[in-house]
């Protein structure tokens, strides 16, 4: 893309892809950073402020189905050992034993 180019939706869309697309962001709620080097993209960086990153992945998974955000967040879940099950539904949970500085 050069710099007279914007970035359109591609006219063939297919199910390979999932867009994404932030709209209307505050100033300093993200930020952006490219590298190039001879012509070609060698990474790019987004930031985002810690307090912002729970309604980013929602963005990221706003356009998909249930089913496929659920094997998202149960793939992100095992990959750092967490455990995400629905504590609401958990008879067995007792306040005293869960972390308070979480």
């Amino acid at each position: 893309m050069t710099e007279t180019e914007t970035f359109t939706d591609p006219e063939d869309t297919s199910e390979a892809w999932i867009d994404v697309r932030m709209t209307d962001p505050d100033a300093g709620e993200w930020d952006v950073d490219a590298v190039i080097v001879d012509g070609q993209v060698q990474y790019v960086d987004l930031r985002i402020r810690p307090e912002l990153l729970a309604s980013f992945v929602d963005c990221l998974v706003a356009d998909v189905s249930d089913a496929r955000a659920e094997e998202v967040f149960e793939r992100l879940a095992a990959k750092h050992e967490l455990d995400i099950t629905d504590e609401s539904t958990d008879t067995t949970a007792d306040d005293a034993d869960r972390p308070h500085d979480e």
